[in-house]
């Protein structure tokens, strides 16, 4: 699959033309990882788009008890939304889990291309909002789930006297 067929199918770009892709495929840096390697750390500044290339990376966030999962992305998806945004630090650990391939657009160079492409700025942008559309309803899906796991465990004696017994 050519460069711009793959950035067709990238979810940010789907309404793209070819001609626009073309274009935007210029400013893309390539990078490639290996098994572990970590691509984004959390709390670090982070001034890029990145896509998926190949390969597949883990999102994970630190927490009390260590690092959490929280997905794994494939080829064509990307991470680094949130600083296209808004200048800022990266939300999340991105690590890779095999060799991977990571096409990153650094944020400048995107608004200078979308600057210049009122067309392409608006289809991107509606798809940014359709996407972080589409991560809300997971993230409040995953909310309601842990509230309700933590009701039922509330409600229930047996488990109440346990959690007394471990915090005596």
């Amino acid at each position: 699959m050519d460069d711009v067929n793959f950035l067709h199918n990238v979810a940010l770009f789907v309404e793209f033309e070819p001609s626009e892709l073309s274009d935007l495929r210029k400013f893309f840096h390539t990078t490639r990882f290996g098994a572990g390697d970590v691509i984004l750390e959390e709390g670090k500044a982070n001034r890029a788009l990145h896509v998926v290339k190949g390969g597949r990376v883990r999102v994970s966030r630190l927490s009390e008890d260590g690092e959490i999962a929280l997905c794994d992305l494939n080829a064509g998806q990307t991470f680094g939304e949130l600083s296209v945004i808004e200048d800022g630090f990266a939300s999340a650990t991105i690590a890779a889990v095999g060799p991977c391939e990571v096409w990153s657009l650094p944020v400048n160079d995107l608004a200078a291309f979308l600057k210049g492409k009122p067309a392409a700025s608006a289809k991107f942008w509606r798809q940014i909002a359709i996407d972080l559309r589409r991560r809300l309803i997971q993230t409040n899906d995953v909310v309601r789930t842990y509230f309700s796991m933590n009701r039922a465990l509330a409600s229930n004696p047996k488990f109440r006297e346990a959690y007394a017994m471990c915090n005596r």
